[in-house]
């Protein structure tokens, strides 16, 4: 199959500076294709079958995945993952994922496929074409660029951590990092499916919830808990299981999404 996908971008093929809801519209639409509107996880093996062949924006992109060689970062550390180009192969798009390093962490294997899977949608159109200026390391990701004088150019993403990039107080925000993480967290977990399925959990644990209205009006489910809650870690787990992501992801997605806690945190 291939795999189409568009968004706003510059003559280049840079992205425009997308809004989170479009980047999670982009990622729920690409879900939804390849894997359909259940809620569950995203299997690392399909996605890498899947999506051998892109066009992004036009342009058509070969995806080269790898799962079986260590990682390590430009300055000698170990990676989770990378997304890079090769001017040999000038349609090409290699993913590399250090699965012996993460072999006991599925969940953290399939987030590192997914923020990388961002990076070569969004950040690798550009880096195939010639000319394009050097990206200095950025957060929890390095982001290199390599000028070949003509040739063309090498880019290199690595993620290094699971932790979203959080700008310093005052610090430019790395939309590089960004968005891939928007992505990661709408095309893991996305906000319709974790709305579906909300309701019966929390039923489940009984656990205090209603309705309200989300800002684009649609109807959203409301645990009516603080997030320091210990009975709320339970309809955390729970969820983690039903989309193959761990705690703290869903922690984040809940959150997020407005899910939990805004409520207590009025009244408090």
């Amino acid at each position: 199959m291939v795999l189409a996908i568009a968004y706003p971008s510059t003559a280049a093929g840079d992205p425009h500076r997308l809004s989170a809801q479009k980047i999670a519209s982009i990622a729920s639409d690409i879900r939804s294709r390849l894997f359909g509107i259940q809620p569950r996880p995203v299997e690392v093996a399909a996605l890498i079958a899947k999506t051998v062949r892109l066009v992004v924006n036009g342009k058509p992109i070969t995806l080269s995945w790898g799962l079986d060689r260590p990682i390590h970062d430009e300055n000698g550390h170990e990676a989770l993952g990378v997304c890079e180009n090769d001017p040999e192969l000038p349609d090409t798009v290699m993913i590399s994922i250090n699965a012996s390093l993460l072999s006991h962490q599925p969940e953290v294997i399939r987030s590192t496929a997914a923020h990388e899977f961002a990076h070569a949608i969004f950040d690798m159109p550009a880096a195939l074409q010639v000319g394009q200026p050097r990206l200095a390391a950025r957060g929890s990701t390095q982001i290199g660029d390599v000028d070949l004088g003509g040739g063309g150019n090498i880019r290199r993403t690595f993620r290094t951590s699971v932790a979203p990039a959080i700008a310093r107080p005052g610090a430019p925000i790395d939309w590089v990092e960004w968005r891939a993480d928007e992505f990661m967290g709408a095309f893991l977990v996305p906000a319709d499916r974790l709305a579906h399925v909300l309701p019966r959990y929390a039923s489940a644990l009984e656990l205090p919830f209603r309705w309200r209205a989300a800002p684009d009006g649609r109807p959203l489910p409301f645990v009516d808990l603080d997030p320091s809650e210990d009975l709320l870690g339970l309809l955390v787990a729970d969820l983690a299981e039903v989309f193959g992501v761990t705690a703290a992801f869903m922690s984040v997605r809940l959150a997020k999404g407005g899910f939990v806690g805004a409520h207590s945190k009025q009244r408090g």
